[in-house]
């Protein structure tokens, strides 16, 4: 009876006992449930740090002995604010940066242009700077060049008579003159027909003769012609300020117009086209009726389509087409000058164009009063035919 009381009683508590573990874990299920459905509880923010003591900022300055002050750590945000503006990167920037002001410093204070010699001199020394740099570019000018006359040697011609084998330049060379006291003192208006048997003027120094104008002076004479008064003066023995129209002086060291010199050497024009002499200039048969007339003009015979170009500097004056000469251009040059150029296939320039010696103006052809291609080369002096081949260059 008591053994079955005891069992009883042993059970029950054992019962007991399974449900208040059931209870338990039933309860832990549920708590872990409810977390897993709660919002996370938000954390709680940290105040502010204050902001530092006047005895800290006075201490990262360096001014406080007070070593506990002195070791107190900067604030966060200090800190951010230092590694921004002094990482690696930017300390390499902020030398680069120093350097170049450096440099750009030095070089506006050494440039030699005048505008800043030296930013911070006085008067006095600005002014010593500035005789310096005068004496410099006085002691640095090339020297003057030797006059071609002693100041008291007077002017005065030689004759020489021109021999077999005798040039222009042959006869300068032999006297020490230049090709424009040659030619200019003997009036040549083509060097190259000079003959055996002439007889030449020679200047005793290098120079060219003058002849006196309507309002000229002495000092305007030297002015224009680059040379200087007392070489005219003494060159000529003038004594006084008189100067009369017409009067030929001798000028020292004066020189030609470009365009007279290439004039007198036949050198002015250039052949306008590669092509045969097939008729010269002057009294001729007419191809068309076999009467004798006379030709203006050169023929140049060329295929069709050959070049021309300009045979010497200047302005086209006209471009049109004639019965007789077909296609033409005609070019005003300086000194009285004009070319023409006729019998054109085409024509690659306008009125009123400039143009250079050389440049293509047109095309060889047949066009207008003519037996065959060819170029019809005609140059006027003061409205008058001349002769092409005097003055165009080989």
């Amino acid at each position: 009876m008591m053994n079955n009381n005891t069992d009883t009683l042993l059970k029950s508590q054992h019962i007991e006992r399974r449900k208040n573990v059931y209870t338990v874990q039933g309860n832990m299920a549920l708590k872990s449930i409810e977390q897993i459905h709660q919002k996370p509880a938000p954390k709680k923010r940290l105040p502010a740090p204050a902001p530092a003591p006047e005895k800290f900022r006075r201490a990262h300055r360096y001014e406080d002995n007070d070593e506990s002050v002195r070791n107190v750590p900067l604030p966060s945000h200090v800190s951010v604010i230092k590694n921004r503006f002094f990482t690696p990167e930017l300390i390499i920037l902020y030398i680069c940066l120093a350097a170049l002001a450096v440099f750009c410093y030095y070089a506006l204070l050494w440039r030699d242009d005048g505008m800043a010699l030296n930013l911070r001199s006085d008067a006095a020394t600005r002014k010593k700077m500035l005789a310096y740099a005068l004496s410099s570019e006085v002691e640095h000018l090339p020297p003057p060049e030797s006059m071609p006359l002693a100041v008291n040697e007077t002017f005065s011609w030689n004759n020489y008579t021109v021999k077999k084998g005798d040039s222009v330049s042959k006869i300068a060379a032999d006297n020490g003159l230049s090709l424009d006291a040659i030619i200019a003192s003997n009036n040549l208006r083509n060097a190259r027909l000079l003959r055996e048997g002439d007889v030449l003027r020679i200047p005793n120094m290098d120079g060219i003769p003058y002849t006196v104008v309507k309002g000229d002076s002495y000092q305007k004479i030297a002015d224009r012609m680059n040379v200087a008064l007392e070489a005219i003066l003494d060159a000529n023995d003038i004594q006084d300020d008189n100067i009369n129209i017409g009067d030929i002086l001798f000028l020292p060291g004066a020189r030609m117009r470009s365009d007279d010199l290439k004039m007198a050497l036949g050198e002015l024009f250039t052949y306008p086209v590669r092509g045969r002499l097939s008729s010269p200039f002057g009294w001729r048969k007419d191809p068309f009726t076999g009467q004798r007339r006379y030709h203006s003009a050169i023929d140049l015979a060329a295929n069709t389509g050959t070049p021309v170009k300009a045979a010497a500097d200047g302005k086209v004056t006209s471009v049109a087409y004639s019965s007789v000469f077909g296609n033409y251009i005609i070019i005003t040059h300086g000194g009285g000058f004009q070319s023409m150029y006729a019998h054109l296939n085409s024509t690659s320039v306008k009125e009123g164009a400039r143009v250079t010696q050389g440049v293509k103006i047109g095309a060889v052809g047949n066009t207008g009063r003519s037996t065959g291609s060819h170029l019809h080369f005609a140059i006027y002096k003061n409205g008058r035919a001349v002769n092409p081949l005097e003055y165009v260059k080989y």
